[in-house]
């Protein structure tokens, strides 16, 4: 038997772009696609199917999606080929429960595991939602853990796993080795290709981190060869990362880099443009939004994301008071004795007594006037 699996689809996720909503249907849809042309049997979802930043916000959105994946998941069902999930952690969160995924199983286009298992033939699929607590993960493995049969035991997952590269250690969560007992573990979360022990990550399938560059891919398990192949999937959107320095340049010559590298890249006119812009600069010498707008719209570029991660450098105090004088500082704090007080309290140099005394004749002349 052949089982295809799917990493995170995230449909409906707009970053950067209302307009990249359709890549991920898409990419979905494709991956889809070459789990069947592979002869796939039965095709698994790593959870985060849906992205809950889109679809949480009106039925809408959830249709737009159904409308564009229907004709897949349609051609699923009447092939007979099950569609198995997990609930990612979009899956979850004001008090959705995973609402999307139990739609499509109320429809019967998806069978969704909740600490359950699924069998087919000599197949047995179990699936583990993803966990606020990543420690109840072993827990729910041990619960589904079986001994070993002659047919294969596959487990679906939705937290990280440690040892991974793409993610960094203190963002690990579940260890590998309570997988083992498993002829394989699929993981979801994770969004880059990767494997670890008997743990396969498929990664996602669509860019949602511009600065992710990784390919984008499916695996299909061959349970009787127990083998894994892996298919790169291909690109919705052409993207174009952009970064640079702003420290190392000045703002004209920023501006020209950028039309240069746009040129450079083809004109970028069928991509998608994400332009970065980091460094720290002088107060009164950054850039703005409108200036690098003005730039990629003279080229006819809409599909673009201007991430603006600079900083300023704040003034030192010599800065502060540089371009106004101390008079004007007073004159606009101060009022008529007062503004006398405070241009002697400010001629004290060394004087502990001229400090003193300042001070006492302000304080003294205040309590006089307050009423009594």
């Amino acid at each position: 038997m052949r089982i295809g699996v799917i990493g995170d689809a995230h449909l409906g996720c707009t970053d950067y772009s209302s307009k990249r909503r359709a890549d991920f249907s898409s990419a979905f849809c494709s991956a889809i696609e070459i789990c069947r042309d592979k002869g796939s049997d039965i095709i698994c979802l790593l959870g985060d199917v849906f992205d809950s930043a889109a679809t949480r916000r009106n039925v809408d959105a959830f249709a737009e999606i159904l409308k564009e994946i229907s004709p897949t998941i349609a051609g699923l069902k009447a092939a007979k080929i099950p569609l198995i999930a997990i609930p990612g952690n979009h899956e979850f969160g004001r008090g959705r429960e995973a609402g999307e995924l139990t739609a499509l199983e109320c429809l019967g286009f998806v069978r969704v595991l909740r600490g359950t298992d699924f069998k087919q033939g000599t197949v047995r699929i179990c699936g583990v939602p993803w966990q606020h607590d990543p420690t109840e993960v072993p827990k729910l493995i041990e619960q589904l853990r079986r001994p070993s049969q002659s047919g294969s035991q596959i487990l679906l997952l939705h937290n990280f796993i440690a040892g991974t590269k793409s993610i960094p250690s203190e963002l690990w969560e579940v260890d590998s080795q309570c997988c083992e007992g498993f002829d394989r573990a699929f993981v979801g979360h994770h969004h880059v290709y990767e494997t670890v022990a008997n743990c396969v990550i498929p990664g996602s399938t669509e860019v949602q981190n511009m600065l992710d560059q990784s390919e984008k891919c499916v695996v299909v398990y061959d349970c009787q060869a127990d083998k894994v192949e892996r298919y790169v999937l291909p690109k919705t959107h052409r993207v174009v990362l952009l970064r640079y320095d702003i420290a190392l340049l000045t703002v004209p010559e920023l501006l020209s880099a950028i039309a240069r590298d746009l040129d450079t890249s083809g004109g970028c006119a069928d991509a998608f443009v994400y332009l970065r812009i980091s460094g720290k600069v002088q107060a009164n010498h950054g850039l703005s939004k409108t200036e690098v707008l003005a730039l990629l719209r003279e080229r006819e570029l809409f599909d673009c994301y201007i991430d603006l991660r600079y900083s300023t450098e704040a003034k030192t105090a010599a800065e502060s008071r540089r371009g106004a004088s101390i008079e004007q500082i007073l004159r606009s704090t101060f009022r008529s004795r007062d503004l006398a007080k405070a241009k002697r309290y400010l001629g004290y140099t060394e004087s502990e007594q001229l400090f003193t005394d300042i001070r006492e004749e302000i304080l003294s002349d205040h309590k006089k006037s307050q009423p009594r």
